[in-house]
């Protein structure tokens, strides 16, 4: 996008040209060319009170939205979306370095929809796969055996934190069974290594790195472990507390600009295996630095739309498994994110928000 400033300084040169042009040729070339020169001048004039009129009219534009935003307030989005969530347990996960106003903010509509938010839990930047001595210690903290690379302690780690969001009726999931896992078990059940759906008191570890993990399967010991490798940081419940989710919760995975988590190498692996243990109740989502419409329209620096989601939206494996959402830091973001879960809840996935290539806006949800 050509800022406003490129123009006026690329205007400014070419009058500053023109005129030492116009003096040099006052002097030294001939009259023709003079008023070839002042013809220029006068055009570029026009196309630059042309352009002035567009700014104005473009920065007008602006300032209607800006109002239109500022009118949104929580209390309003509260009121109109009262209800819609009611009787829906909602897993917060949320990476580090993403603008943590705008997860809170985001917390704050769902349980005025009527959702249950039972904790945020904060992924740290010790998922990314770049330290082996930093992957040993992690596996040695949850117990896993068999893991001798950093992407495979990542690989694993992600397995164990989908298994014990996924709730109790994992085992139970038809569409869970297509996941294949490599399963210790207390007694009975399937040969190791034989591709499997893990019972209750299976922990399942992913078979591409043919790792097992000697950490109990409950999954309040599972969250415990995690927060004790300093994998998660719990918001709303402290680190010796966490509950297991309600059968069939839902789960929004929050990402975005800021975010610790290497797309490719972190937020991705996280992502699947969320997917593989609770297919059709993921939301994937991304939120941007709060920034006004004129700073949007203004700043450089700004992340594409969508793109903290691309790695994931490119990716086969999750096609229809979760949704995404683009544009959560916005009003109308908050809207389509409990429109999104609400449809999650119906069976129905998508892909929503304002990047190429999605859906639409925002799901169609009944009344």
């Amino acid at each position: 996008m050509i800022k406003l400033r490129t123009h006026i300084i690329s205007l400014t040169a070419v009058f500053l040209a023109l005129g030492i042009g116009l003096m040099l040729g006052s002097t030294f070339l001939d009259r023709t060319f003079v008023d070839a020169l002042d013809a220029q001048v006068k055009s570029l004039n026009g196309r630059l009170e042309d352009r002035t009129a567009e700014v104005k009219s473009l920065t007008e534009v602006l300032d209607e939205q800006t109002l239109s935003e500022a009118a949104i307030q929580p209390a309003h989005l509260e009121r109109l979306l009262a209800g819609r969530l009611s009787g829906s347990e909602v897993v917060i996960l949320a990476n580090r370095g993403v603008d943590s106003d705008q997860v809170a903010r985001t917390v704050a509509v769902l349980q005025a929809a009527g959702a249950e938010i039972p904790a945020v839990l904060w992924l740290t930047d010790r998922w990314n796969p770049a330290d082996p001595k930093t992957s040993v210690e992690i596996a040695d903290s949850l117990g896993l055996v068999g893991a001798d690379d950093p992407q495979q302690v990542t690989v694993a780690a992600a397995d164990l934190l989908a298994t014990a969001l996924a709730g109790p009726t994992r085992a139970t999931n038809p569409t869970a069974t297509t996941a294949t896992t490599t399963a210790t078990t207390t007694g009975g059940g399937a040969a190791p290594g034989e591709p499997t759906a893990a019972p209750p008191s299976t922990t399942p570890t992913p078979s591409s790195s043919a790792t097992t993990t000697t950490l109990p399967p409950e999954p309040e010991d599972v969250l415990a472990a995690l927060a004790k490798a300093d994998l998660i940081e719990p918001e709303a419940a402290p680190a010796g507390n966490l509950s297991a989710p309600a059968p069939e919760a839902l789960i929004m995975y929050i990402t975005g600009e800021g975010s610790v988590l290497k797309p490719k190498e972190a937020f991705v692996p996280v992502a699947t295996a969320l997917a593989a243990t609770s297919p059709g109740r993921v939301l994937l989502a991304e939120t941007r630095t709060t920034r006004s419409l004129a700073e949007l329209a203004t700043d450089e620096d700004v992340a594409a739309r969508g793109a903290s989601l691309e790695a994931a939206r490119d990716l086969t494996a999750l096609a229809g498994q979760v949704s995404t959402l683009d544009g959560l830091e916005t009003p109308l973001g908050k809207v389509a994110a409990v429109a999104a879960l609400m449809e999650l809840a119906e069976g129905k996935t998508g892909n929503y928000g304002m990047a190429k290539g999605v859906d639409s806006v925002l799901p169609e949800v009944g009344g």
